[in-house]
């Protein structure tokens, strides 16, 4: 049995610009939209998903490991991104470690896991 290698190259380009782009948007629906406004406690929540979305649409080509680690990296990027905007209070770094899994979790979900029965 052999065993193919897989590639594991993550696009850096695309996860700095998912990372950024996913606070950055965050924090443009707090400041522009009243009603995001009001809800300021969960402002931390749409970044969250925003990661997630992001990491699903950066890693759509990606196979096998590469999936996860382009996952961890745009959660990464946009955790720490998070934590320069908002500071380094220890609600904003619990966020920050919700990011970083929300990224895995949004890049792996909903895939196959690839094995196939071998039983016949």
């Amino acid at each position: 049995m052999t065993t193919l290698p897989a590639t594991s190259r993550v696009p850096a380009g695309a996860v700095l610009i998912a990372g950024i782009g996913a606070q950055l948007v965050d924090d443009a629906a707090y400041l522009l939209l009243p009603p995001v406004a009001l809800l300021a406690p969960l402002s931390g929540l749409l970044a969250i998903l925003l990661t997630a979305g992001a990491a699903r649409y950066v890693s759509r080509d990606r196979t096998g490991a590469a999936v996860a680690r382009t996952g961890l990296a745009v959660g990464a990027v946009s955790a720490v991104i998070g934590l320069l905007v908002g500071g380094l209070g220890l609600v904003a770094i619990l966020l920050a470690g919700v990011t970083v899994v929300a990224g895995v979790a949004g890049a792996v979900a909903g895939r196959g896991t690839g094995a196939r029965n071998l039983d016949g």
